[in-house]
């Protein structure tokens, strides 16, 4: 029988190993049988209280077991699950909830004073917590996660079948420039991306995950969804804010498949040498592009393991990976695309252009997202017309480069793209021009409206030590044409992120007018 929805995966693995451990966190360990009781449990309350196929259920909750038996709750019931990371500002959340038309909030305990502080009264909507104690807030009172949990074991209802078309999840993008849009994925787009992911990374059911990556966010949603795809264990971290306790888990619980993003390997790196890794046999990475010196670096931290360089968005997922043994010889490159997917480049007409040209990245594949909630005009410049009638591809807004073999190059995101002295500029080209320098961890590159250059390239480096200025001109002399140098450098031991790990760009020029004396200004193109 073909899967058609993610939860037959759970059922699979709740058969089949009934007592092996699915879930690890802190010093709470879960069986598969345990877990699925659990789920049951919670989507029986949930639909005791009028949750049915189709609505949504926004959940604000931190990376936990909780988590997880929330996603496979709902997607039990056949309703659409729409995660919130748990730093997002409560005016964000009732945004959120309100667009989605959501049926049902779940959220922390912690969080319970922050939603009536900004409702001003009792809460407006049905909201289920995590823990108990907050009945007075509640209307209409609801038990807690806790609470359910400890409810007498339930006798599992079989879903209906439904088609793989029906919406598993909502997940909102970090709204950077403007309202967050939601990104609807559909049952097929999951399994699709899920199987094709763990196939080519070879996932095992005696892998060990460990997961720091938010869950709120597609990369950390996934390593649940695959998981329980192979029978591996999940070990959960609430997140890498604490680098040293996360390391000794990481150690401790003997981890073999350690997903990251480039932020967490500047903090990994002056760590390691307190730590054996070697039961790390894969790493993944994804939300920003790897730079060279970063790859040596993992080279050298994690020499016994498997390193894969991906690169996707939250509207396909993953669509390219680069095979671990051409790392080394091809660190530019984010890969080849992902099975079952094709992709291609365009010019500003939409025509395909040839090898090696640089031009917009279109995805087709059965990942690509149906649409953007509630929101025809982003959903029709995303979504257009595919080579067959009646299809759409993605249109990823991206600059890319793709070789004659296949590889393809990420150039830069299409509203990032510099003008200054009538050029263009892509700031990934610079960043990892500025990486290469010794103690530099991070660098970021954004263009300032100025009335000469057009954009004024600023560079902002994480660093200990700010370097010379006097060696950033020579070096950057030797490196970049001249248009391509920044006029100023902003120094700082750590870099605003946001939600996902990501140095957050939208942030930095405050960052300019906060602490103008940490900022070097030279004449580095004269």
């Amino acid at each position: 029988m073909s899967t058609t929805h993610l939860t037959q995966w759970l059922v699979r693995a709740a058969q089949t190993s009934p007592e092996k451990t699915a879930l690890v966190a802190g010093d709470e360990e879960v069986s598969w049988s345990a877990l699925f009781q659990r789920v049951m449990k919670t989507a029986t309350y949930l639909q005791q209280h009028h949750i049915k196929r189709g609505d949504r259920v926004v959940v604000w909750l931190p990376n936990s077991i909780d988590f997880v038996v929330c996603f496979w709750a709902v997607q039990y019931l056949q309703a659409i699950f729409v995660p919130v990371n748990p730093d997002t500002p409560v005016a964000r959340v009732g945004w959120i909830f309100s667009n989605a038309e959501a049926a049902l909030l779940i959220g922390s305990a912690e969080q319970a004073g922050a939603l009536v502080a900004a409702s001003g009264q009792r809460l407006p909507y049905p909201v289920l917590f995590d823990k108990p104690g907050t009945d007075s807030l509640i209307c209409p009172v609801l038990l807690s996660l806790q609470q359910i949990a400890a409810q007498a074991d339930v006798t599992p209802q079989v879903p209906e079948d439904t088609p793989d078309i029906d919406l598993a999840c909502l997940i909102y993008t970090s709204g950077s420039t403007g309202d967050p849009k939601g990104v609807m994925l559909t049952q097929r787009n999951m399994l699709s991306a899920a199987t094709s992911v763990s196939t080519y990374l070879d996932l095992r059911a005696s892998d060990r995950i460990f997961c720091t990556i938010p869950m709120s966010f597609d990369y950390g949603l996934y390593q649940a969804i695959m998981a329980t795809r192979v029978g591996a264990t999940l070990i959960i971290e609430k997140d890498f804010s604490r680098p040293l306790f996360a390391l000794k888990q990481l150690v401790k619980q003997r981890a073999s498949v350690l997903p990251i993003v480039p932020t967490m390997l500047a903090l990994i790196a002056p760590l390691a040498k307190r730590y054996d890794f070697s039961s790390v046999r894969k790493i993944t990475n994804t939300a920003a592009a790897l730079h060279p010196n970063d790859i040596d670096t993992l080279i050298a931290l994690f020499p016994q393991a498997e390193i894969f360089s991906m690169y996707g968005l939250t509207e396909c997922h993953r669509c390219t990976w680069l095979p671990p043994a051409m790392l080394a010889t091809h660190k530019e490159s984010v890969g080849y695309a992902i099975p079952n997917t094709e992709l291609w480049v365009v010019d500003e007409n939409g025509v395909p252009h040839r090898s090696n040209a640089t031009g917009e990245l279109v995805i087709r594949g059965a990942t690509v997202m149906c649409g953007y909630w509630r929101n025809e005009e982003q959903t029709r410049k995303k979504l257009r017309p595919g080579p067959l009638p009646g299809e759409s591809v993605l249109y990823t807004g991206d600059i890319c480069r793709l070789d004659e073999r296949g590889l393809l190059y990420f150039v830069a995101r299409k509203d990032d793209i510099l003008k200054t002295n009538g050029e263009k500029v892509a700031p990934r080209e610079v960043e990892g021009v500025l990486k290469r320098l010794p103690g530099v961890r991070q660098v970021a590159v954004i263009g300032i409206p100025h009335p000469v250059y057009g954009d004024e390239i600023v560079a902002f480096i994480e660093c200990v030590t700010a370097p010379e200025i006097a060696l950033l001109k020579a070096f950057c002399q030797i490196h970049l044409e001249s248009y391509k140098r920044p006029h100023r450098y902003y120094f700082s031991e750590a870099l605003p992120k946001n939600n996902n790990g990501k140095i957050d760009r939208n942030r930095l020029p405050e960052l300019l007018l906060q602490r103008p004396r940490d900022v070097q200004q030279e004449s580095v193109n004269s």
